[in-house]
C-alpha cells in the first residue's frame, strides 16, 4: 500500500502540529495555573498564538477538505477508522478556531495579539452563545482534541511498525 501526501500537505501537517502543540500547552498552562499572573500570561500567549493559528488552521482545514485524503489500495476497517479520526480532528480544530474568538467577541472582549494590535468584533447581540461557545472550546481543547491526537499518533505508530510501514522505509 503506497499512499502519499504532497509536499505541501506534509508541510501543512507539521506546521499544524507545531501550532496545536503550542496552543494546547498554553491552554493547559492557563487552565491549571497556580496563580492569576501565570494564568493571565498563558492566556495572553494562547490568544496571541491562537490568532495566527486561526488563519493557518482555517486555511489548512479548507485545503484538506477540498483536496481530500489519498486513497488506500485496500479499504479495511483500520483505514476507515483512520479517515474518521482525521475528519474528527479537522472538526475539532474548526470548533476551536471558531469558538475561541466567538466567546471573547460575544462579551465584546477584544482579541489582543501580543499587545501589537487588538481585533474586536462586537457580537454582544449573540451573547446567548457565549457560555456554550466557552464550554465547547474548553471541552474540545482539554479533552476531545488531545484524545483524538493520541489515537492519531497511535495509529501512525501502528502503521509504521506494520509490514506496510516498514516496507516503505
Amino acid at each position: 500500500m503506497d499512499i502519499r501526501y504532497s509536499g505541501l500537505s506534509r508541510i501543512n501537517h507539521w506546521f499544524s502540529v507545531i501550532f496545536v502543540v503550542v496552543i494546547l500547552t498554553l491552554g493547559y498552562m492557563m487552565f491549571f495555573a497556580n496563580d492569576r499572573a501565570s494564568g493571565s500570561y498563558a492566556e495572553a500567549a494562547h490568544i496571541g498564538v491562537g490568532f495566527f493559528a486561526f488563519w493557518f488552521l482555517l486555511w489548512r482545514t479548507i485545503y484538506r477538505l477540498k483536496m481530500g485524503f489519498p486513497a488506500h489500495k485496500k479499504q479495511d476497517r483500520r483505514h476507515e477508522f483512520a479517515r474518521v479520526v482525521h475528519y474528527l480532528i479537522l472538526l475539532g480544530l474548526t470548533l476551536l478556531i471558531i469558538t475561541g474568538p466567538l466567546y471573547l467577541f460575544t462579551e465584546n472582549e477584544g482579541l489582543a495579539v501580543f499587545d501589537w494590535f487588538t481585533v474586536n468584533l462586537d457580537l454582544t447581540a449573540l451573547s446567548i452563545v457565549h457560555e456554550p461557545a466557552e464550554e465547547v472550546h474548553k471541552i474540545t481543547g482539554l479533552y476531545v482534541l488531545p484524545a483524538l491526537l493520541v489515537v492519531h499518533i497511535a495509529g501512525a505508530v501502528v502503521t509504521y511498525l506494520s509490514d506496510e510501514g516498514v516496507a516503505r522505509s
